[in-house]
């Protein structure tokens, strides 16, 4: 037995001690023999909790075998070698016992479990699939240790290629050594296929515009033949035939007067004895010395292209785009600039965000009707990055609205008709009821707007119905009334409906109107586009929100036509929200238009010298953050240029637009070209001349920075993998300027590298790279550890190669099954308690027991029978009358109490 917590056993004493000491000098109610039995059980009850309480646990020997069979999945594992495996463990269960327990798990980056731990006797193929891109050998044996149970033999039987790409091995066994767990290694001869892969591709990290670039491409071979190597540089392709020889092959590329930029080197090698696809392809990045390159991202035809203009006039290479780039080509650009451009997804979002914090790049986003909180940024990760809020006051507004709420109430409404597609024919309901949906919807945009705004709820079928009067809003039991009268019965007439809101809007006194139709758009009705050409003459503008279903084409280009949004509602758990999003979005007058000049804020090197600009006609209201530097403000002081550190990086906001409607007279301006050209400069990153040098080595990326830095300089490069994972790597200095450090490639795809060098004053250079690996490291040309399988075995006192019929021998340890024993001993304490209790209060006397059975066994029926005087016996003396014991008074009152009991 053993005590999980010994030190509870110290208070035994001084708990017997008090627990004495009340039993001395308390008070009792029974006789002195009786007291003393109780105060024993007491003391007796109160040692056993004590040691209940210090957690004992029985131990015991277990004979239980576990043996789980751990099997190398990853791409280096070829198809013979997975039959070898199977075929392994179908000759080991042959050999187990009836009472052994077997599992089976599969490995390459991560782990999962095939078959569950439990008596297993029938050989089952593998159907569980891993991550094959690596192998991670070391988190497979921490992770199958978690699955063993902790008793018995424990074995773990590994079988695979000793081929690791991440982890240590050698360290997770000695964690399942410390535990008892014997690890044997069965090593696999996968035969490697016939392969050819470019292990490294080395260009200078910068060069000079027109300089012909000289690259040196390494490839390795398993086999020798003829192949053709095809080198890519920017808008130049270079086949050149090559003659591989087995090992390794240095092929040196010229490539003719490159241009300013980053460069993307890429080179591929096609050799047909090659059965290894994934690595053919190696590349560099080469910063070809000159002007900064900028992407000018426009989300409207031609609102970017004065921008663009100025830019490259100014010095700026910038290039115009039609979307924000992907993680592989956002490495070619030093800086990026949105131009009235909405939210992107999430996915584009975070790679924008890595792309400042992570790489310290720039971002510029430039206002517009699609921009900032017109554009969705609200609570999003794009405004995270900006140094700007898109609520311009806090949902606080000054302009009342009227509003009128168009619902569909038809019978289509009961129930999701999903299936329907665009133009097909209804059918019978099921899922969600689109009603209580727009019941919950209307009632959070009515609790949304002011009290000063005007709302109504019409309801359409085949006719209207105001279920809500257009009138100021009123009370919510009001509300509450119009919206439970929605009920969905008849068919659906939407140009009806429309006209009847039209013409109440018409006759609000509001400047601000607008309407929002919910419809799942069953129905066909020719003059519905006509009547929302009709509403957006009046004024009014129209935002619909479908069901996905019923003629979203339709709905769609009502809502164009109104000028407002069209939301299709595939998400219809999402349909309450958008009611209040659209309400809200209307509602704030995010836009502040009119004759606006700029005004000087805080100092900058984009405003240094600036003492005069042309008015804007307008701009997208939003708030500053604290830490923002606002250089330039409009209005009655909203931020125009606002400027921050994110991260590595830095992000600006420019709440006009860059085009004629607000910035017609800035595009005519002759200091338009200068100003641009200053804006973007501020945010681009320092050490555009002096990049990390980074390379792809086999499957690994080497980093290399130099840096005229103290020697109490420190560096660390921060690398985003492809799958948005951001570590920090130190770097080891390996001369008096150079830093260098090796980061696994843990899977294909982007990666961007960023250098900081620092002091503890400060920072002292920094600088940002990448690359696009081609493959993962599991594919790169590794040899086995063979010394790998022996060190695992030695450690675990395991077997190297064990046979089939040796896998279930008993492992060298084996874990003791231990089992609690504070449930008995609380058990136990408490049947001593309620022990101790009856003694303090009943008195237990000689012949209390015939008393007791007396009144509770009732007595035999028995014919009577003639009384008979009996002598005593002659040894036994006569009691003398009136001799008895001394009667305590609890005893006379028991024995009145089982008397009357036992005469009813």
């Amino acid at each position: 037995m053993r005590l999980l917590s010994p030190w509870w056993l110290a208070a035994l004493p001084v708990v017997l001690g008090i627990a004495w000491i009340v039993a001395r000098y308390g008070r009792r109610a029974v006789p002195h023999r009786q007291h003393l039995v109780a105060v024993g059980l007491r003391m007796i009850g109160l040692a056993l909790l004590v040691l209940a309480l210090a957690q004992p646990l029985w131990i015991r020997d277990s004979s239980e075998k576990t043996v789980l069979f751990l099997l190398d999945r990853s791409a280096s594992i070829d198809g013979q070698a997975r039959v070898v495996q199977e075929q392994f463990v179908a000759d080991a269960l042959d050999q187990a016992a009836p009472e052994d327990v077997v599992g089976v798990a599969v490995f390459g980056t991560d782990l999962r479990v095939d078959v569950a731990l439990a008596p297993l006797r029938v050989p089952q193929p593998v159907r569980t699939t891993v991550d094959s891109s690596g192998t991670d050998l070391a988190g497979a044996l921490r992770a199958s240790a978690a699955v063993l149970p902790t008793e018995g033999s424990r074995r773990i039987v590994v079988l695979t290629d000793a081929v690791e790409t991440s982890g240590d091995a050698r360290i997770a066994a000695r964690e399942l050594a410390e535990a008892g767990i014997a690890v044997d290694v069965i090593a696999l001869d996968t035969g490697r296929s016939a392969d050819a892969l470019v292990t490294r591709v080395d260009a200078p990290v910068t060069a000079r515009q027109g300089e012909d670039l000289v690259v040196d491409v390494t490839v390795a071979a398993t086999a020798s033949g003829d192949a053709t190597l095809l080198v890519e540089a920017g808008d130049d392709v270079i086949p050149l035939p090559v003659t591989l020889q087995a090992g390794t092959n240095r092929v040196q590329v010229t490539i003719p007067g490159v241009d300013t930029g980053i460069l993307r080197v890429s080179a591929s090698i096609d050799a047909p004895f090659d059965q290894v696809p994934e690595n053919d392809t190696g590349e560099a990045l080469v910063r070809v010395l000159g002007p900064a390159r900028v992407g000018v991202v426009e989300a409207l035809l031609g609102e970017g292209a004065d921008l663009v203009r100025a830019l490259n006039a100014g010095g700026i290479d910038a290039e115009l785009l039609d979307g924000i780039p992907g993680p592989d080509d956002l490495l070619l650009y030093d800086a990026m600039v949105l131009v009235n451009v909405p939210t992107p997804g999430e996915a584009v979002t975070a790679d924008i965000a890595a792309y400042v914090e992570d790489l310290g790049r720039g971002l510029l986003v430039v206002g517009g009707d699609q921009a900032y909180g017109l554009g969705g940024y609200q609570g999003s990760e794009l405004e995270d990055l900006l140094p700007v809020n898109s609520d311009p006051d806090d949902l606080i507004r000054r302009t009342p609205i009227a509003e009128v709420l168009v619902i569909d109430t038809s019978g289509s409404m009961a129930d999701c008709h999903c299936g329907g597609g665009l133009t097909g024919e209804a059918r019978e309901g099921i899922g969600v009821n689109k009603t209580d949906i727009s019941r919950a919807g209307a009632g959070l945009a009515i609790s949304a707007l002011q009290e000063t705004d005007r709302v109504g709820i019409l309801a359409f079928t085949s006719g209207t119905r105001w279920a809500l009067d257009l009138q100021t809003k009123p009370a919510a039991n009001v509300v509450a009334s119009a919206i439970n009268s929605l009920v969905p019965d008849g068919d659906t007439e939407i140009t009806p409906a429309l006209q009847e809101a039209l013409a109440a809007l018409q006759e609000a006194p509001e400047e601000i109107k607008h309407m929002v139709l919910f419809t799942d758009g069953w129905g066909d009705d020719a003059r519905s586009l006509d009547v929302a050409q009709e509403i957006a003459d009046a004024g009014i503008t129209l935002s619909v929100l479908g069901t996905g279903e019923g003629t979203g084409e339709t709905l769609r280009r009502m809502a164009a036509l109104g000028g407002g949004q069209y939301y299709p509602g595939r998400d219809l758990d999402a349909v309450p929200e958008i009611f209040v999003e659209e309400t809200l979005r209307v509602a704030r007058p995010l836009i502040a238009e009119g004759d606006f000049f700029p005004s000087l804020g805080a100092a900058s090197q984009v405003t240094a010298g600036l003492t005069a600009a042309p008015p804007l006609q307008g701009y997208v209201l939003t708030r500053p953050k604290d830490t923002a530097v606002i250089a330039l403000e409009i209005g009655p002081g909203d931020p125009l240029l606002a400027t921050w550190q994110r991260g590595l990086g830095r992000a600006s906001a420019w709440t006009s637009d860059a085009t004629a409607r607000w910035s017609a007279d800035w595009v005519t301006w002759d200091g338009f070209v200068d100003f641009w050209g200053r804006v973007v400069s501020d945010v681009l990153p320092p050490g555009l001349d002096n990049p990390p040098e980074v390379r792809l080595d086999g499957g690994a990326i080497e980093v290399r920075f130099d840096a005229d830095a103290p020697l109490d300089a420190s560096g660390v490069a921060t690398v985003r993998d492809s799958d948005g994972n951001v570590s920090a790597i130190p770097l080891q200095r390996t001369g008096g300027t150079t830093f260098e450090g090796r980061v696994p490639v843990s899977t294909s795809g982007a990666y961007w590298v960023a250098v900081t060098v620092e002091t503890p004053d400060g920072l002292v250079a920094q600088g940002s790279n990448g690359l696009v690996a081609g493959y993962a490291d599991e594919f790169a040309f590794r040899e086995a550890d063979t010394q790998l399988p022996t060190d695992l075995a030695d450690i675990t006192e395991g077997r190297v190669g064990p046979t089939a019929a040796e896998v279930f021998d008993p492992a060298p340890r084996r874990g003791a099954a231990e089992r609690p024993l504070w449930p008995v001993l609380v058990a136990i304490a408490l049947a001593l308690f309620l022990l101790d209790v009856g003694l303090r209060r009943l008195v237990v006397a000689r012949g209390d027991w015939r008393v007791w059975r007396e009144a509770v066994v009732p007595a035999r029926s028995e014919r009577p029978k003639a009384l008979t005087a009996k002598a005593p016996p002659p040894d036994e003396p006569e009691e003398p009358a009136g001799s008895s014991r001394e009667v305590h008074p609890e005893e006379e009152t028991l024995g009145r109490l089982l008397r009357r009991k036992r005469d009813r």
